[in-house]
């Protein structure tokens, strides 16, 4: 394969990357019954899928400042979707773990995301379908032999989220 065939191609497939991360977002229907901001949606999808965390890991999995997702937790233990306790290894850190409430909002955002995908490969055609698993398949073939496939760190971007797009703050 040519460089500049090459360069097209990885171009392609990036375009259609971006184009899929869009379809893991929440539609507006997927979030009409959640009164939650997407920046702090965000937040609680890391708490409920890897917590409990500290406010410093979860400001290091979110890309921000310690100051910022203290005052963003905050405001999810007031609307009671997170709740602090001390870490029992070092009373002098704090954890925020997810509550029954925010379990409830971020499976309801899964379950919706995931009937969804179910919808679109149902859609495609079983050739389509089956190319698709082998370019995915040697794809993260290619990715674990380069090692960029991340460790067990809680980062968002490693299992399937509701993926509320940090960049917008608090936006719905």
């Amino acid at each position: 394969m040519s460089e500049r065939h090459a360069e097209s191609a990885t171009r392609r497939l990036g375009q259609l990357m971006h184009r899929l991360r869009g379809l893991a977002s929440p539609s507006p229907e997927d979030l009409v019954d959640i009164d939650l901001p997407r920046r702090q949606l965000w937040a609680l999808f890391i708490v409920t899928r890897h917590g409990p965390l500290s406010v410093s890991a979860l400001a290091q999995a979110t890309d921000a400042s310690v100051a910022s997702v203290s005052s963003l937790a905050e405001r999810l233990v007031r609307s009671g979707h997170l709740r602090r306790e001390a870490d029992p290894q070092d009373r002098r850190v704090v954890l925020l773990s997810a509550t029954e409430q925010g379990e409830s909002v971020v499976d309801r955002l899964q379950s919706r995301s995931h009937a969804r995908f179910d919808r679109l490969v149902e859609a495609m055609s079983p050739e389509g379908r089956a190319a698709l698993e082998a370019g995915l398949t040697d794809m993260m073939r290619a990715a674990d032999e380069l090692g960029l496939l991340a460790d067990d760190e809680p980062h968002p971007h490693h299992e399937s989220h509701p993926n509320p797009d940090p960049q917008h703050g608090d936006q719905p």
